[in-house]
């Protein structure tokens, strides 16, 4: 080993990169008989997991549903916790964990006491990248869903077991050691687009909701003010300083001391917020009054710009309140560090596949025309059917045969599709198979369209009811075209 690698790994009281022999074995295994020289040696770090959180998507059915789409990463001010409490990140294929030294475990569980006695929250902090341009597209969420504009957010205040609501009563379940099922870390059976929040920037602008708004305030996670920005300041306070460096604390203290109120100038009706100073996180930006009542919140998410995530993580190591939610690999430690324990904690995040209406167009050779055409399921005998052929004209391509759908199917890493396409140019005449394995829909091509799916012909559609003059609906569909 080098001095440089040795003096930084003293530095951080830890290894820079974890070797085989600084994990765990596994519990029911021996040693083997024969060990090398280095197996002999006496470890200096006995690193276990913390918390793991196991990333699943229906979508990759090759990879028995491991999602391998997303990478996750710790947040910069994340890093540095993680450092100064000789935790490390692994990422282990489709998920990642927080690890943990075992010979330090009474420092860091001095460390979380401490604060829990302080009553700051200890959370850390994790954002989901997409290394594919097509995971929206074959992911259940809107296909019009902006990760630049909109991440999903997930924090295990949310968690809770597989098929049960969440409980307060869950983490002493999970202390015990026995919990009824899989703990996920989304709300519900999968992720959905309610778990989407708005993505701000450094420099945030809140419009303000009326002239009452005295002052703009963020808290954090834990509900802790981190920000507040005055909208109305004395005018014998802005004589002696610029309006941008003045605080909320100045023009309270200023009111405090001057009686009766001077003169106030209004600052416009938007307030210019600088997070730059913050870590990536939720926050809560409140517009209150003088008197400190709520007129307007906005729930944000400050992260990063670049690369763009999908998702943020938040992961309390410690139960904040008992009355809460959600599930924590620290446990009693209300009873002070010498009695708490660490019992590792594994969540699931589920994302479940996008389905469409698959629309295959059927274009012949110029001049060609067929008297049949059936496009047919070969793999599930016969499970899917379409609507079709309707003679429709392809820009570009000219006339064409469409078939479609009947219903949805899912989109998947390796399709378990098969469908073959036969005809006959002259009526009477056998069918021949004309492809014999067309392809299946590609999830680089989901297009939103409004308006009633079709099934069937539009002839023998059934009409459930008069028309209405509601919003049209939206569905996706995936166009497949098959040059004969």
């Amino acid at each position: 080993m080098k001095l440089p690698r040795r003096a930084h790994e003293r530095l951080l009281q830890g290894p820079t990169q974890l070797r085989r022999s600084d994990l765990p074995r596994p519990l029911g295994t021996e040693p083997a008989a024969a060990t090398t020289n280095e197996e002999q040696r006496p470890r200096r770090y006995t690193y276990e997991r913390l918390v793991t959180v196991d990333l699943r998507h229906t979508y990759f059915n090759a990879s028995d549903g491991q999602c391998r789409g997303l990478v996750p990463a710790p947040t910069a001010a994340t890093r540095e916790w993680m450092r100064d409490l000789g935790l490390l990140f692994l990422q282990d294929g489709a998920s990642f964990s927080v690890l943990y030294d075992f010979n330090r475990r009474e420092q860091l569980l001095a460390a979380l006491a401490r604060r829990q006695g302080e009553r700051q929250w200890s959370w850390l902090s994790f954002v989901l990248v997409p290394d594919t341009p097509y995971f929206v597209n074959f992911t259940d969420l809107p296909s019009d869903f902006q990760p630049l504009e909109t991440n999903l957010y997930f924090d295990n205040t949310q968690a809770h077991f597989e098929g049960f609501p969440p409980e307060p009563s869950d983490q002493g379940l999970h202390c015990a050691g026995t919990p009824p099922s899989v703990a996920l870390l989304n709300p519900g059976a999968q992720v959905t687009a309610a778990s989407g929040l708005e993505v701000v920037k450094a420099q945030l602008q809140v419009v303000l909701v009326s002239d009452q708004v005295d002052r703009v305030v963020v808290d954090d996670l834990a509900g802790d003010r981190v920000l507040c920005k005055p909208c109305s300041i004395p005018v014998g306070l802005l004589a002696e300083q610029a309006p941008y460096l003045i605080t909320c604390g100045q023009v309270l203290d200023y009111r405090a001391h001057h009686e009766p109120p001077e003169l106030e100038e209004r600052l416009g009706r938007v307030a210019y917020l600088d997070l730059v100073s913050l870590p990536e996180g939720r926050y809560v930006v409140r517009q209150q009054d003088r008197e400190g009542h709520t007129l307007h919140s906005d729930t944000v998410l400050y992260t990063q710009a670049y690369p763009t995530p999908l998702c943020f993580v938040n992961l309390l190591l410690v139960k904040p309140d008992d009355s809460l939610c959600g599930l924590y690999p620290v446990c009693d430690l209300e009873h002070g560090p010498a009695l708490a324990r660490i019992v590792p904690l594994q969540l699931q995040l589920r994302f479940e596949r996008r389905q469409t209406r698959w629309v295959y167009y059927a274009i012949p050779p110029k001049g060609v025309r067929y008297a049949t055409l059936d496009l047919a399921d070969t793999a599930t005998s016969g499970a899917v059917t379409f609507s079709g052929p309707t003679p429709v004209r392809v820009a570009g391509a000219g006339e064409a045969y469409c078939f479609i759908a009947d219903s949805r199917l899912p989109l998947e890493e390796v399709s378990t599709f098969r469908f073959e396409l036969k005809g006959a140019r002259e009526a009477g005449a056998p069918e021949r198979t004309l492809m014999a394995r067309v392809p299946v829909a590609s999830p680089a091509l989901v297009l939103p369209r409004e308006g009633a799916p079709p099934g069937h012909p539009i002839a023998t559609r059934p009409r459930p009811g008069p028309p209405t003059d509601g919003p049209a609906e939206q569905h996706d569909y995936s166009d497949i075209y098959l040059n004969l």
